[in-house]
């Protein structure tokens, strides 16, 4: 294992102030996140609850800070271990320590830059026009022959970590890395893909789709620079996956009990109980459910809840997650390099926190008292409800964008303006102008050709279908409500 093929400084192009170090190139890519609109943007988008005025629960931005913060904590000690077996340089990891620990950290702080206004929900609602609606739009153009193609495929799936990819390569055009941009590719397979079976070698790395037909190319490039084989990740993914998954099944239900959806005897309670009854269905063995970690730690948690005068919730989320971070933590770290060859070479088809064992049991428990106690709570499914209506509405209203024509539309992108077409003309006139003209650079070669093919008409559409999921996608909670309002006449 040589650290020296996967953390370097190529680019997608070539730099403008290029640096001498990779440290260094990182610190720049550090700079190009933060200061960018969609991590801007974050802010604005809530974790579970959707349009929430409570400063106290997390937008999409404070949870994203908290899985840097983890990530962070998880690199310095798997860099730390690394440093106590003398195997730094072996690695080609001496002199890169801070590179490698800022990148993981920029990757948990960008993975949530794809996810649309409202969450999953947001997504589900962005799949069920596209199977609904541009279905329909494709097959009418180009019979249903094209139903098999490639880029029909692929805009039938949303999926906010293939479009984190987009936004920050196609939409943003930040050129980080190629290194910092492998650490957000979760999954790997394009979304025109069919997802494996179970008893697929990659079932665990491609059970989602990682990026769109538009990236591919790029993807690929990446994967050349970095060495990593086809249907690979690439090795600090595994950590910023793990920081995720450590951080969000502990702050749901922060967020739960600040929302007073659950309170802390409820919360105990359920933890407790799943976690007994829990074990069997994850292959652990009743040993380990017996030994009762989890149980354990929020039973502390629950003591020093009642010794407290003031903020009693706060005093057994506080303990329970203090614990649970560093123990898991140390658990992933001890993942990582007890799996140090199938880690480096991506071939791992697992996280960090699996194991079937008493940490994996306790990620697992904890998500399943959330999606029982928190997800299917009234409140949460009637804003996800109220979400689904509103990206769903704002989707049907700019579709008469996607029934033009090719030439139509041709003259309506390069004139600005289409007589006769008012209504089409002014939902063009809404659209971003950053996400026109990546559209007019991916369409450029197609306008400028004489004859166009069924197939290549097909491509404009693809680009075009791209056009406005990308500014629906990209709109923060707030926004897409008070557009949706506007543009129905609501309110």
């Amino acid at each position: 294992m040589d650290y020296n093929v996967k953390l370097k400084r190529d680019r997608f192009r070539p730099s403008t102030a290029p640096k001498e170090t990779f440290d260094d190139e990182m610190e720049s890519d550090r700079g190009r996140a933060i200061n960018s609109a969609a991590v801007r943007r974050l802010q604005q988008k809530t974790q579970v609850f959707p349009l929430e005025s409570n400063s106290a629960v997390r937008s999409r931005l404070t949870h994203s800070l908290e899985v840097q913060q983890v990530g962070r904590f998880i690199s310095k000690l798997i860099l730390k271990k690394i440093k106590q077996r003398g195997e730094l340089k072996t690695l080609g990891l001496d002199g890169k320590e801070d590179g490698f620990i800022s990148a993981v950290e920029i990757a948990c702080l960008l993975h949530d830059i794809g996810n649309p206004p409202f969450g999953h929900f947001g997504e589900e609602a962005i799949n069920h026009w596209s199977k609904k609606k541009l279905k329909k739009i494709f097959v009418d153009k180009f019979g249903k022959s094209i139903t098999d193609s490639e880029i029909f495929k692929d805009l039938m799936i949303f999926e906010g970590n293939a479009q984190a990819i987009r936004l920050l390569h196609s939409i943003q055009e930040l050129n980080l890395t190629f290194s910092q941009v492998a650490c957000l590719i979760k999954y790997t397979r394009s979304a025109h893909e069919s997802k494996p079976g179970e008893n697929d070698d990659f079932f665990y790395r491609k059970k989602k789709p990682g990026y769109y037909f538009s990236e591919k190319d790029y993807v690929s490039k990446l994967c050349n620079s970095l060495q990593i084989d086809l249907g690979c990740r690439f090795p600090l993914a595994y950590i910023m996956e793990a920081a995720d998954d450590i951080s969000y099944c502990i702050a749901d239900l922060d967020d739960a009990i600040d929302k007073k959806i659950l309170n802390v005897e409820q919360l105990h309670e359920a933890i407790c109980n799943t976690w007994q009854s829990f074990g069997s269905e994850l292959g652990v063995s009743q040993d380990i459910v017996d030994k009762g970690y989890l149980p354990r730690i929020a039973q502390d948690a629950y003591v020093r809840c009642g010794s407290e005068t003031h903020n009693k919730s706060h005093a057994y989320i506080l303990t329970l997650r203090t614990k649970l971070i560093n123990d898991l933590a140390n658990y992933a770290s001890d993942r990582y390099l007890d799996n140090h060859q199938a880690v480096f070479d991506g071939s791992l088809d697992e996280s960090l926190l699996d194991g079937n064992d008493e940490y994996n049991l306790a990620t697992e428990t904890l998500k399943t008292v959330a999606k029982k106690y928190v997800f299917s709570a009234k409140e949460v499914e009637r804003l996800e409800l109220k979400g689904h209506a509103i990206i769903s509405g704002l989707l049907n209203i700019y579709t008469p964008l996607l029934e033009l024509g090719f030439d139509e539309f041709k003259v309506l992108s390069t004139n600005d303006v289409l007589k006769s077409y008012q209504v089409e003309t002014r939902l063009y006139h809404g659209l971003s102008n950053k996400q026109k003209r990546m559209y007019i650079d991916s369409t450029k070669y197609l306008f400028d050709k004489e004859n166009i093919s069924e197939h290549e008409q097909a491509l404009e559409l693809y680009f075009r279908a791209r056009l406005l999921i990308d500014y629906v996608s990209g709109m923060t909670d707030r926004f897409a409500l008070e557009e949706y309002r506007s543009l129905s006449a609501i309110g």
